[in-house]
């Protein structure tokens, strides 16, 4: 079992609110139930904060996020296709935006 660096800690303490213990662990390059010991070690020492619950973006959150990403860059769904095609970071904006439309749906409705 391979020690952990400080930039690995780093990493994980950056992703783990918003990418799946998946996501991390091929980031990391280090297997899912690695990234779980961790993130149970660092929480039991006290240096990561056991969230309430995630947050889970529904359907209508990326719907609003893609809309809400079309009208920023003056695009269409179209030229949003072609754009995850070619860019991965595409994938995770949205999904972040996706959050955040929940969040801000979740605020506003109850």
């Amino acid at each position: 079992m391979a020690l952990w660096t400080e930039e690995e800690v780093r990493t994980l303490l950056s992703m783990w609110p918003t990418s799946s213990r998946l996501q991390i662990a091929k980031t990391l390059h280090r297997s899912p139930q690695a990234i779980g010991a961790k993130v149970a070690y660092l929480r039991e020492k006290g240096l990561m904060e056991r969230p309430v619950r995630p947050i889970i973006p529904d359907r209508k959150d990326f719907d609003a996020a893609k809309a809400n990403y079309c009208r920023k860059h003056h695009i269409d769904e179209a030229q949003i296709s072609a754009r995850f095609k070619a860019d991965n970071q595409l994938a995770a904006e949205l999904y972040q935006l996706a959050i955040a439309a929940k969040i801000t749906r979740l605020r506003t409705f109850g």
